[in-house]
């Protein structure tokens, strides 16, 4: 198994960042469905819940398939037949602490992904903030990622550069600064342990590095852009909105992953400000 700590640090503080997260996720959904036939994130739960199999507390829970065969690197695809690209997420979201499990049913026990994360109004100090076991300890190393870093391994994209972009409504956050995790106030952490096995002879090795660095890795620092610059979108949006956005998101995807049950192919749902899907600028 290899276990990596990313540490995600925003200018944020949690407050602002539990919407931003809750609405990035709900768009993601939206965004990654519909635009390869078949493919896409289907919403398959999204309830409160008290208890739960893994000592977290109360929160929300959700489930999802995500339909991922064209999003699978060959060296994957030449082992595992086409029909069982499907990742089902069971999530556990009692913000500050949220808990991510993955599975397959066919690769079965022998894929094993899990993200643990503690989110914290701080600058990174915490050295084990997931109360990881001293077992785990040795096993772990810990990944610092920058945002604002034109540097780290993931491109910057037009309109998803915290360095150039300029909020329209809070000028104070515009154009990121390269020190911003310790000169900014306030500042948030998101400290994020994942852990990934792939128990299949000859694969292994690569199939966790590969996992880690591109799979997880690259999706927190692209994750984590968007939020940043969309947040003229989902700064002043309230829970009670970002919720009626789930709720959106599920019918969406219902409807244009399992077109024969409703109308494939329905306008985006709109929400206050209009499309999530539109871009900020």
């Amino acid at each position: 198994m290899k276990i990596v700590e990313y540490r995600l640090r925003l200018p944020i503080s949690c407050a602002d960042y539990y919407r931003g997260q809750l609405y990035m996720v709900a768009r993601s959904s939206m965004e990654e469905t519909g635009v390869t036939e078949g493919e896409g994130v289907e919403i398959v739960k999204n309830e409160p819940y008290v208890d739960n199999p893994h000592g977290m507390p109360p929160g929300q829970y959700t489930e999802k398939n995500f339909y991922l065969r064209s999003h699978v690197p060959s060296f994957i695809a030449a082992v595992i037949p086409d029909e069982f690209f499907v990742l089902i997420e069971y999530s556990w979201n009692a913000f500050p602490k949220c808990l991510t499990i993955y599975e397959n049913k066919y690769l079965g026990e022998k894929f094993f992904l899990s993200v643990e994360t503690l989110h914290a109004d701080d600058r990174g100090e915490q050295d084990n903030a997931n109360l990881l076991t001293a077992e785990e300890l040795k096993l772990r190393s810990v990944d610092v990622l920058d945002i604002a870093d034109k540097n780290n391994g993931v491109a910057m994209i037009k309109g998803e550069d915290p360095t150039q972009f300029v909020s329209q409504k809070y000028p104070e956050h515009s154009k990121l600064k390269k020190d911003f995790a310790e000169t900014c106030t306030p500042v948030m952490t998101a400290y994020k342990v994942v852990r990934l096995e792939f128990k299949v002879f000859g694969l292994q090795s690569k199939v966790e590095k590969w996992g880690q660095y591109y799979g997880m890795r690259g999706s927190f620092i692209k994750f984590h852009r968007k939020l940043w610059c969309w947040m003229d979108e989902w700064m002043d949006l309230s829970l009670e909105e970002i919720r009626d956005m789930e709720e959106k998101a599920k019918q969406y995807g219902r409807r244009m992953l399992h077109p024969e049950n409703g109308v494939k192919g329905e306008s985006t749902p709109k929400i206050k400000g209009g499309s999530i899907l539109a871009r900020a600028s």
